[in-house]
């Protein structure tokens, strides 16, 4: 808030407007008396209302109502039923939020959550309304609800003890008997609304004072204002005036309200019954910073009082004296505080006026009037309030009544209910306080330029703010400058407005420049120059006003005095180049030629660019005059320079850093001139514009002409470098516009693509479309003399030879295979060579022609050839030409000869027929074939004859071909003609050349193979003549060998049932396969096993391992048919040869069923055979079987030793359901064996309980952990059932006899030695064991090492025995074996040898269990036994004497 002393300044504004929706129903009509029941309630209800009436008079209605948060964030307006809720951010211009009521009812209490954004309003019919400022409403409380004497007075929202002790939106309701109500309401969805009323008489006014009228808080003070009846003073004269109390409370921290003034004060708060005079609404406010209070009463009284220590007192009576404030404190409608000492108030006739209480003098010099205006002022901010006002709307009788608003003014409580508010509408409209600077700025924004004039006299202010405004709302021609612009005293502003602004005429325009021009010219340089930098600014600014009067003259040019404010603008900042350019694209030409007139310097640099933008179809004659030259031109005139425009200011210029757009602004014509490096245009850049002009020109418009006549003004100029271009153009012309007599020229052609052809593409377009008729006229017209012209100035640059045009034309004409035209060219040409200028010399004719020649493709224009080489003239001494002349007749004739026998070849063929011998031999035979072809049955004389041609082609073109070759060829030829007796003849050789007899050998085969394979049948002729071919040599083998082939073929083959085309055969690349259908032809055939072969035989297959396969084939073929006795003797024999490819029929065999002579060793035979050549992935399979096969023979050679065998299954019991009888015998041979009587259930579970007790009692560890996994195992594996149950039981009875001193040679597991039948069947068990995964029991080890030492009491036996004990599991056992052998040797040699081997037991032992696997342990043992014989050294004595001796100690 300004200084009190201040005056009072303030800015009004309206904001939002909106009509007053009526909201009373019509006047109900009263029924007719003697009604219903209903009317009698009715009545009843009526004479109550007149009661409350007599008793509590009501108070006076309100039209509208206002409410403003304490921030003034939001302002509602509330009219009838309608709330408008508006914000500041829309400037309060646009509703955020409406509310309607929609019972009719209006509202007359109301106050802002600002921290919430709630508004709370009470309506006449005590019910609250709880509204977000979106329009929504959260909650209400209707009148049945509340539990507080009625009616409510005021609403008081939330201040900061309310906030801190609930964040609920909370408000409290005050009712006239003093009572307090709080009320909080929740801002959810479900929004819920709850009430507590204070029962603590401390925390109300009731009890304290009595009926209520008004009363105000102040949230910043905590201060209460009340104004209503002493409890001890109640009147009983309702209307008349009396006394009422204004008291002051304090709210403290508790809520609790402290009382700290009060005093009494004469007032009318109600009017007598009847009275239709104007009410005001009762009020009583606090001042801003609760220094003082008002109140307002009915009767438009107001009662100021002023707070300070000693309490409250009347200021009403301090200003009695002055009948002007008392008028001023009566007939009010309503009031507000503006200021801590400024009452506003609203006058019942419409002023509104602010008071200064502390003096009663008025603090405005006008009243504004307001019809029906209500008053509310922002409690937050001091000159800030709200008004609004209601006036008759626009389109209402009212309005067109004279006195519409005194009307408006006559609307009171009585009447009130019967008028329409529709016929209203309502305007907000606010007061803010400003200070002496805004309200000036205020004045001249509204342009009240008069009043802001007065303002700125009355305080002091700088009026150059007026007429800066009203200089930039003029029209700004010459009488504002006059008027206002020179009247500004800022030099800044007015040289930016006279740079800025541009004049809606010329003349205006031109007087603003020329009033800079007169203002700028005051800073011209000086000796004294200081270099301030704000005069350097004044030149420049005068610079850019010398450039914009410049354009302004350019601008008026070429417009032609018409003068447009908005192109000016433009084109004054507008690039020059820019400018040019849009003219030339409107061919504006005497526009563009002014532009260059004015502004040369500165469109040189882009002088090229905008002459390029002129249309191409504008004739070059009319812009010729600013087409450029070698040099620039000469009468360039510019203006008089100014006295800025100097080279200092040049200086100046060049060390600003300033972009090329700022620097048009100030660069002038001259400032430009002294700019430029160099004031013309380079010479390259100049001849190529030309070039690429003429081609845009020719391209966009096709004005050859046009194009021309720009290059001959180029010419002129001084561009000399265009006369070649110049002449390029011509010739074209020439070509495209001369009338051809013949109509065989009809060129359409470019600029563009004639410039990209060389010299000979634009002769040879000179020749395009000739005639034999036309080409020699053609040729001296236009072809030659161009010709002459570009080699003559080719020959002056060029050194090297230059080909002549015609000579190049005439090689492409002959590679068309136009030697027609080439024929007339050179006989032309050969007529005189001195005088046609075709060609050069002799030399050059003979060699164009010979050129032409061999670039010719045709292949029937031999006669041409002749002809146009018997037009050339002799050479003589050139040897080189005559060479090649003769080469050249000689390639024509063996032409012809190629195409009589209907191979034509092109003559360029003979050139490099020699590069590629194939194809010259492809020749000969393809000549041979359709010789063959054509002329069958020929006579031995066209053979002849054949031959002698074949000669010539040699001779005159191929003579790089072997004459043996050729004979050859021939000799093929006569086979297939079948001319057998004349070829026996050829083949015998002629006078010239001989043919070997190896080579006439092949060529018959090959021919007779040739007929062969051509036979449809075996009967066919095609046959026959291939035996008489071979016929022609009978003796040689390889002829032989086709006769086989074919007896094969013929004979053999069909005995068997195969027929077989020759033609089938040569596509069977393996002989195999035909034996294979042999074989499979018929049944049995497999059985002549001889005959096959002998097949075989003829179709080639005679080596040993071709009859090999064939018998594999055969054995294969048995096999499958069930010859199982035929297969298994054919691979017995293809074993003995080492044939490995029947490997798997050997394996297949061995392990079928038996045969006759088929043996184990035989079935081992075969299986080691397969086992040596079989497939990786086969070797573990094979090998399992050959495993079986040895066990088998191993049994049988105990079998055989003994003369017994097994007579002991237990696999029959346990696959046979019946019980079986066991006999003692058999129960003898196996431990622990009892015979099974009883159900079969229980007979297979006790021979499966036997088979387990025979495994267990010779392995050691068993994989298995359950016996019900052994039983398992048992039923799968049939091998180890079968096995168990059958060999077992025998072989554990022949391993326990004793004193079987029967031995035998056998090579199992100890080379030659000798053991005895009771080792021989450990060592069956012990493989049995291995072969099955299972490891063997110590007993089983021991029996083997006693067999083993004790068969031989020599060193070999002793370490093979120590070898086997190392495999036990308890070392100990083996020390008892040796130990009882040293007790039973007497032998000293035998001692040592059992004593030497104990040793190496001990120390392989304790060095085995360091060993982690069998591969460790292996090498371990053999690097022990390979030292054997190597002195020990000391230590290792050392250390073996402790190990013994701790190993034998714990034996013992």
């Amino acid at each position: 808030m300004a200084d009190d002393d201040a005056p009072v300044l303030y800015e009004i504004r309206r904001h939002a407007s909106g009509p007053c929706v009526s909201n009373y129903p019509p006047q109900e009509v009263n029924e007719a008396p003697g009604g219903s029941f209903l009317s009698l309630i009715s009545g009843v209800s009526r004479l109550k209302q007149k009661w409350d009436e007599y008793r509590e008079p009501r108070k006076p209605k309100r039209l509208i109502s206002m409410f403003v948060s304490p921030s003034g964030e939001h302002v509602a307006v509330a009219v009838g039923n309608r709330i408008t809720i508006l914000r500041r951010k829309d400037d309060y211009q646009e509703p955020c939020g409406i509310f309607i009521n929609r019972s009719f009812c209006t509202f007359t209490a109301g106050a802002w959550s600002d921290y919430h954004d709630v508004l709370g309003v009470a309506d006449d019919s005590e019910t609250l309304y709880f509204i977000k400022s979106n329009g929504n409403e959260i909650g209400r409380i209707m009148r049945r609800n509340l539990k507080v004497p009625l009616p409510i007075i005021s609403l008081i929202a939330p201040d900061d003890h309310d906030m801190q002790k609930s964040s609920l939106c909370g408000f409290m309701v005050v009712t006239c008997d003093g009572s307090f109500q709080h009320i909080e309401i929740c801002q959810d969805s479900t929004a819920s609304v709850s009430s507590t009323q204070y029962s603590n008489n401390s925390s109300t006014l009731k009890g304290q004072l009595q009926d209520i009228i008004c009363l105000d808080y102040h949230p910043k003070l905590f201060l209460l204002a009340v104004v209503g009846r002493d409890v001890g003073g109640l009147s009983l004269s309702k209307g008349s005036s009396g006394c009422y109390l204004l008291s002051f409370w304090r709210r403290n921290a508790t809520s609790d309200l402290e009382h700290l003034y009060s005093t009494e004060f004469k007032a009318v708060y109600s009017l007598p019954k009847g009275c239709q005079c104007h009410q005001s609404y009762p009020k009583v406010l606090i001042s801003p910073r609760g220094t003082l209070a008002a109140a307002l009463d009915v009767t438009g009284e107001m009662h100021i009082f002023r707070l300070d220590t000693r309490g409250l007192s009347l200021v009403n009576s301090s200003l009695a004296g002055r009948s002007e404030v008392q008028d001023l404190l009566s007939g009010i409608l309503d009031f507000t505080w503006w200021s801590d000492r400024i009452l506003t108030l609203s006058k019942r006739g419409g002023a509104t006026t602010m008071i200064d209480v502390t003096n009663g003098l008025k603090a405005m010099d006008s009243d504004p009037a307001y019809s029906i205006s209500v008053l509310q002022r922002v409690q937050e901010v001091e000159g800030h309030l709200f008004l609004i006002e209601t006036t008759p709307s626009d389109h209402s009788a009212i309005n067109k009544e004279k006195n519409g608003s005194h009307i408006v003014d006559q609307i009171t409580e009585y009447n009130f209910d019967q008028f329409d508010l529709s016929r209203l509408q309502w305007s907000l409209i606010s007061f803010s306080e400003k200070s002496i600077q805004e309200m000036y700025r205020i004045l001249i924004f509204n342009k009240k330029y008069e009043a802001a004039m007065e303002f700125a006299h009355c305080h002091g202010l700088d009026r150059d703010d007026v007429m800066k405004s009203r200089w930039l709302h003029s029209d700004q021609g010459k009488h504002a400058i006059k008027d206002f612009l020179i009247m500004i005293a800022d030099q800044d502003f007015v040289l930016a407005q006279c740079v800025e602004k541009v004049g809606s005429t010329e003349d205006a325009a031109k007087s603003l420049l020329e009033h800079g021009l007169r203002l700028t010219n005051q800073y011209v340089f000086s000796k004294s120059e200081d270099g301030n930098r704000a005069i350097w600014d004044r030149r420049m600014t005068r610079l850019q006003l010398l450039q914009y009067m410049d354009r302004l003259e350019t601008f008026m040019g070429i417009n032609m005095g018409r003068f447009s404010m908005q192109e000016y603008f433009k084109f004054r900042d507008m690039p020059l180049n820019n400018a040019a350019v849009k003219l030339a694209e409107s061919g504006k030409i005497g526009a563009l030629n002014l532009l260059f007139k004015r502004h040369p310097y500165s469109l040189i640099p882009f002088m090229l660019e905008i002459l390029a933008a002129i249309p191409e179809t504008v004739p070059v004659q009319t812009y010729r005059q600013l087409l450029p030259g070698s040099r620039p031109p000469a009468n360039i005139v510019l203006r008089e320079e100014d006295w800025v425009e100097c080279e200092k200011m040049v200086n100046f210029i060049q060390k600003l850093p300033m972009d090329d757009e700022t620097a048009i602004k100030f660069k002038t014509e001259p400032i430009v001139k002294r700019c430029l490096p160099c004031c013309w245009l380079p010479t390259d850049e100049i001849l190529s514009w030309y070039k690429k002009r003429a081609v845009d020109i020719d391209s966009f418009s096709g004005q050859l002409d046009n194009c021309l006549c720009l290059v001959d003004v180029g010419r002129s100029t001084g561009i000399n470098a265009l006369q070649h271009f110049y002449e390029d153009i011509s010739y074209l012309n020439q070509l495209i516009y001369t009338d051809c007599v013949d109509g065989d020229l009809n060129i359409s052609l470019s600029l563009v693509a004639w410039e990209d052809l060389s010299d000979y593409e634009k002769f040879k377009m000179m020749l395009r479309g000739v005639k034999v008729e036309t080409v020699i006229e053609r040729l001296h017209n236009k072809a030659m003399p161009f010709m002459q012209n570009r080699l003559h100035g080719a020959a002056l640059f060029f050194e090297d030879k230059v080909e002549s045009f015609l000579v190049r034309w005439l090689r492409e004409i002959a590679s068309e295979n136009k030697l027609d035209l080439c024929l007339v060219v050179i006989d032309e040409g050969c007529r005189d060579f001195g005088h046609n200028g075709f060609f050069k010399d002799e030399a050059e004719a003979v060699d164009s022609t010979l050129q032409c020649i061999y670039q010719c493709s045709s292949t029937d224009q031999w006669s041409n050839m002749a002809t146009i080489l018997s037009k050339l003239p002799q050479v003589q001494g050139n040897a080189d030409l005559e060479g090649r002349l003769k080469l050249a007749e000689a390639h024509i004739e063996a032409g012809r000869t190629l195409a009589f026998y209907q191979v034509p070849k092109p003559i360029s063929f003979f050139v490099e027929a020699h590069l590629d011998e194939k194809v010259v031999k492809q020749i000969f035979r393809l000549i041979l074939s359709k010789f063959v072809r054509r002329q069958a049955g020929q006579s031995d004389n066209d053979w002849a004859s054949m031959w002698r041609d074949m000669q010539s082609l040699r001779e005159k073109a191929f003579t790089f071909l072997d004459a043996e070759y050729m004979l050859i060829e021939f000799c093929k030829g006569l086979l297939k003609a079948g001319k057998f007796s004349l070829a026996r003849n050829y083949l015998k050789g002629t006078s010239t050349v001989a043919l070997a007899p190896e080579k006439a050998e092949n060529l018959i085969i090959q021919a007779a193979r040739e007929y062969f394979f051509s036979a449809s049948t075996l009967a066919s002729t095609e046959i026959w003549k291939a035996k008489e071919c071979l016929n022609l040599f009978p003796g040689s083998s390889a002829v032989k060998a086709e006769n086989d082939i074919i007896d094969a073929l013929t004979s053999k083959l069909p005995r068997f049932g195969v027929t077989l085309l020759p033609v089938q055969f040569r596509q069977i690349k393996d002989p195999m396969e035909i034996i294979k259908m042999v074989i499979t032809s018929q049944p049995g055939a497999y059985l002549d096993v001889d005959e096959i072969i002998e097949v075989s035989k003829l179709l080639g297959l005679r080596s040993k391992d071709d009859i090999s396969a064939v018998e594999e084939a055969v054995a294969r073929e048995a096999a499958v048919a069930g010859d199982l006795q035929l297969a298994f003797d054919l691979c017995l024999v293809l074993v003995k040869k080492g044939h490995g490819f029947v490997w798997d029929l050997c394996a297949a065999i061995a392990r079928g069923p038996g045969l006759e002579n088929m043996d184990v060793n035989s079935r081992k035979l075969l299986l080691g055979f397969a086992l040596s050549n079989c497939d990786e992935e086969s070797i573990s399979e094979l090998l399992h079987a050959w495993k079986d096969l040895d066990m088998q023979g191993q049994c049988e050679t105990l079998m055989t030793l003994t003369g017994a065998g097994p007579n002991f299954s237990v696999k029959s019991a346990l696959v046979n359901s019946d019980p079986v009888e066991q006999t003692e015998e058999a129960s003898s041979l196996t431990a622990g064996v009892v015979p099974i009587n009883g159900s079969t259930t229980d007979n297979r579970v006790g021979h499966l309980s036997t088979t387990k007790n025979i495994i267990l009692s010779i392995a050691r560890d068993l994989p298995l952990e359950t016996g019900s996994m052994w039983d398992s195992l048992i039923l799968e594996n049939e091998r180890i059932s079968s096995f168990a149950a059958s060999e077992l039981p025998w072989l554990i009875q022949l391993s326990r006899t004793v004193g079987s001193s029967k031995k035998l040679n056998s090579g199992l597991i100890f080379g030659e030695n000798y053991v005895n039948v009771r080792a021989y069947a450990v060592v069956t068990i012990l493989s049995w064991l291995a072969k099955m995964g299972f490891a063997p029991r110590d007993y089983l080890i021991v029996s083997l090492a006693k067999s083993v030492i004790e068969s031989q009491a020599t060193e070999w036996e002793d370490i093979l025995g120590c070898s086997v004990l190392l495999n036990l599991v308890d070392a100990f056992n083996g020390v008892e074996v040796i130990e009882e052998e040293l007790r039973r040797r007497q032998n000293y040699q035998e001692i040592c040898s059992i004593m030497n081997v104990g040793m190496k037991y001990g120390l392989l032992h304790n060095s085995g269990v360091e060993c982690e696997d069998f591969n460790q342990r292996r090498e371990l043992l053999l690097r022990f036994f390979k030292e054997k014989h190597m002195p020990v050294s000391s230590d290792e004595m050392e250390k073996f004497g402790n190990v013994q001796s701790t190993f034998w100690r714990n034996g013992n």
